[in-house]
Formats: C-alpha cells, sequence, structure tokens
C-alpha cells in the first residue's frame, strides 16, 4: 500500500508539467519527492492552484484526465517512454484505452477521392473485424476512416492536438459529435483553451502511432504529416502499411516513397 499512497494526485502531476519538469522525472516523482518541491520551489504552489482550477473547469465539461501515474494510464503510452504525454485528457467511452485490437488508418487532410474512399474503406472493414478505429478527425482521410468506422457500428478513437472544448477542424464539429454518440472517444494531450498548430499536431501523430498495433497510410503525397506518424510507427515497433493504388500519382506518392524504401508492407 505504501507505493500506491506515495503517487502523485492529477493536480500534483499537472503542476510538475506546467512548472517544465521532463515525463521522465514525473513519472518518477513520489509524494516525499514532492512535497520536497514544494518547499524549495516558490512557483510550484501556483502551478499547483492553476492545475486545479484548470481540472475543475475540465470536470465540468465531462472530461476526464488520466496522469502517467494512474492505474488507468495506457500500458501502450507507457511503453514509448519519454515520449510519453504526462497527462491525457479524454471525452467519451474512455473504456476504448484498453482495447487491444486498435489500428491506426491516417493520410492526408488534401486526399482525392481515391484517398478518401480507400480510407473509408479501411476504416469499415477494420471495424467490421472488430478493431478500434483511431485516427486524428482532420479532413480527408482522417474523417473519411473515422466515417467509415462509424457507418460500419464500431467504435473509433479521435487524437486531436487541441483541448477538447475546442473543435479543430470546425467542419467536423457534427463528426466529432457523432464520435461521442456511438461510444467513441476524444483524447487529447491538451488542456481545454488550447489550439491547434503545426507543433502540437506533429506531436499528436505519435499518440496515434503508439495507441495502435499497426499503422495503415490510405493515402498521402510525397511532404506530408502522416509521414510524421509513419515514422513513429517504426520508431515505436508498430507494424506500418502503406495503401496500393492502380497508379502512381502525385497524390499517393507518399505511399510508394515507403513501399519502394521498404518502411511499409503493401495492403
Amino acid at each position: 500500500m505504501k507505493d500506491v499512497q506515495e503517487k502523485l494526485e492529477i493536480d500534483e502531476v499537472m503542476a510538475l508539467q506546467l512548472s517544465g519538469m521532463p515525463v521522465r522525472d514525473i513519472m518518477k516523482c513520489n509524494l516525499d519527492r514532492f512535497e520536497q518541491l514544494l518547499e524549495s520551489d516558490s512557483h510550484l504552489n501556483g502551478f499547483l492552484d492553476k492545475a486545479n482550477s484548470l481540472l475543475d473547469r475540465q470536470e465540468a465539461l465531462g472530461i476526464v484526465s488520466i496522469s502517467c501515474q494512474d492505474e488507468r494510464y495506457p500500458s501502450r503510452l507507457h511503453a514509448i517512454g519519454a515520449d510519453a504525454p504526462a497527462l491525457i485528457h479524454c471525452l467519451g467511452n474512455i473504456d476504448l484505452l484498453d482495447e487491444e485490437k486498435a489500428v491506426a488508418i491516417i493520410g492526408a487532410r488534401a486526399a482525392d477521392k481515391e484517398g478518401n474512399t480507400k480510407a473509408y474503406r479501411l476504416g469499415k472493414e477494420y471495424a467490421e473485424k472488430g478493431y478500434v478505429i483511431v485516427s486524428g478527425l482532420a479532413l480527408g482521410c482522417d474523417t473519411s476512416a473515422h466515417i467509415g468506422c462509424l457507418d460500419a457500428g464500431g467504435k473509433t478513437i479521435a487524437i486531436v492536438g487541441n483541448g477538447l472544448d475546442l473543435t479543430h477542424p470546425k467542419e467536423n464539429v457534427i463528426l466529432q459529435q457523432r464520435i461521442l454518440d456511438n461510444g467513441g472517444l476524444l483524447l487529447s494531450e491538451q488542456v481545454i483553451g488550447v489550439k491547434a498548430n503545426p507543433t502540437r499536431l506533429v506531436a499528436r501523430n505519435r499518440l496515434q502511432a503508439a495507441l495502435s498495433e499497426a499503422v495503415i497510410l490510405a493515402q498521402c503525397p510525397a511532404q506530408s504529416g502522416s509521414l510524421h506518424t509513419m515514422r513513429f510507427a517504426r520508431q515505436y515497433g508498430k507494424s506500418s502499411y502503406a495503401a496500393t493504388f492502380p497508379r502512381r500519382t502525385p497524390a499517393n506518392a507518399g505511399n510508394y516513397y515507403l513501399l519502394e524504401n521498404n518502411l511499409a508492407q503493401p495492403l
């Protein structure tokens, strides 16, 4: 029982995160160490007050926050070590975090008709096989994969780069609500009020890879944020796949780059 008692509460973990402490140190910090820091760091009390304010406001919105010291924290996130977020914020069905059968289906926002059709069919097919579909709520392939999953009656996790009081992109307000209404989950490492930006969107890509047993690229060009997700998949030892097409085009050049360099398996 002593080890359990020494674990930090959610507000204490957030206070350390706000103070700039690295995740690997937060994971190891116990209550005794935290109390020592409170005495030596005059700013930490202020961060603790801010953490409690944020958590109270999030709780009022139905957002559940889980720290890296919480038993509910996904083992797949623990497995990525220093890349793991100190906290995740969840809206919806947190039971999906425990599902072993989860696959990420990703792709470009500006996908063509072939790419969106491929993402939709993959989302639908894997949902019908009992997989939770993980994607990023972006326009294009992400949207198509989420919808394909929902049309099959499946469950989907949308990992976003903004606080869960916002929707990014705004065009997906209806899709976001449909995900929640059908037993899905929204997940972010950002607190409420934080807007998505390119850095945060790349960061969320690592969570898509981490929470999945495999990552499937539906379609992307040679320069695309989706290739970041595929790199994270390889880094974390996940199975990596790229969809094939009847012909190579600029829209699917990223797929063929991965395939020709043996960085993904054809699908």
